[in-house]
């Protein structure tokens, strides 16, 4: 049975990626599939193959919203920086977004709702037309459910009043590409983890030779990136430009080799030794099954791309889910995380440290073993168990 499934995102450059483990299956069993998303995602809708539905607006591209968001990050810390996006500009912009996808769901009707976890307007649409809606756990799920009591839920509570919802907002049921255990201390109950599948064009076929691979030489092969978002926030790329030349200057002492994949700043970055080669992008999920140690941001999809590489982390979380998600890592026993301020001999002895342990790959080849053995999503299956 044919089913017609609504996938709805929020305006972070890497969110739909993130939602490949829902959108590739709800293709490859042939339903009807649609993408409600800001307009930023018309051409990733494209790619895929998939419906797109206008649906909220790119709020997170507005200058000031980036800007205030970054002060408050620099001056406060993160915590602060959470409180603030998720639990104030998320729900400001709930309503919005509700608006535009219960017009467009009165119209045509879908059978099922897979719902970013951090759309609180998708789920208010979706409750508003009781239609079956599950949340799609793009990396910040347990930021969301720790601030859920204490900010979000009374920063939407209002708005779903307006639209005759007299319960107490709460979380829809949760999907996550990865066991629950790894990033949720307190699990919650509804929680349900499925396997992991990335874009096509991010899966390397094994005869297909991959870009960027290590230089010739029996020296070991240190992958950097700080990933897509800090990059993309003015009021960070100061802060992130000098982490990327203190990670260069670190792994100038380590005797290794060092792809820095860093984006927009990667033409303001000089590499201190031609052994460190730094280019804009990578084809980071092919790039990982030939790296030795990944120095990372701490994305949830990095650290999954590691452990389906089988590489040992060194974490540098710089905001939202980020730092929980290196400890947890950490704890894991999958790598090593370290603060921002960690120095440049911190870092060198963290990746020679990484480097020199020969547990590191076993224990994150477990992982890769672990997350191999999680269940296919089944769509209709999701549908039916409503």
């Amino acid at each position: 049975m044919t089913l017609r499934i609504a996938i709805t995102a929020e305006p972070i450059p890497s969110h739909v990626s993130a939602l490949d483990f829902v959108i590739g299956p709800a293709l490859e069993q042939g339903h009807d599939v649609a993408l409600h998303a800001p307009p930023m995602f018309r051409r990733e809708a494209r790619r895929r193959g998939v419906e797109f539905h206008r649906a909220g607006t790119d709020w997170t591209c507005d200058p000031a919203v980036q800007r205030r968001a970054s002060e408050i990050w620099t001056a406060s810390g993160n915590a602060a920086f959470n409180r603030y996006v998720f639990g104030r500009l998320w729900p400001d912009t709930a309503e919005a977004k509700a608006r535009d996808l219960i017009t467009a769901w009165t119209r045509t009707r879908p059978d099922l709702v897979i719902a970013e976890c951090s759309d609180p307007g998708a789920h208010l649409a979706a409750k508003v037309l009781d239609l079956p809606v599950v949340a799609a756990d793009n990396g910040l799920g347990p930021v969301l459910l720790d601030l859920w009591d204490t900010d979000i839920a009374p920063a939407l509570t209002l708005l779903h009043k307006r639209y005759g919802q007299d319960d107490a907002p709460v979380p829809p049921p949760l999907l996550t590409p990865a066991p629950v255990p790894w990033f949720y201390e307190d699990a919650p109950a509804a929680a349900r983890a499925v396997a992991r599948t990335v874009a096509g064009d991010r899966s390397p076929a094994p005869e297909r030779p991959v870009p960027w691979l290590r230089p010739l030489s029996d020296r070991p092969l240190v992958y950097a990136s700080l990933g897509t978002l800090t990059t993309a926030m003015p009021g960070l790329r100061a802060v992130v430009g000098d982490l990327y030349r203190k990670i260069m200057a670190a792994l100038a002492t380590v005797d290794c080799d060092a792809i820095v994949s860093a984006g927009g700043l990667a033409e303001g970055l000089r590499s201190p030794d031609p052994r460190i080669r730094v280019v804009r992008h990578v084809p980071q999920h092919a790039l990982l099954r030939h790296a030795d140690v990944f120095v990372t941001h701490g994305g949830r999809a990095s650290l999954l791309d590691a452990v389906q590489g089988a590489t040992p982390v060194l974490g540098l979380g710089v905001l939202g889910d980020q730092p929980d998600n290196t400890a947890a890592f950490a704890r894991l026993g999958l790598g090593r995380a370290l603060d921002l301020t960690a120095t440049r001999e911190e870092i060198a002895a963290s990746v020679t440290a990484l480097l020199d342990d020969a547990s590191g790959p076993a224990a994150v080849r477990a992982a890769a073993a672990e997350l191999s053995a999680l269940p296919p999503l089944d769509v209709a299956e999701l549908r039916n168990g409503r």
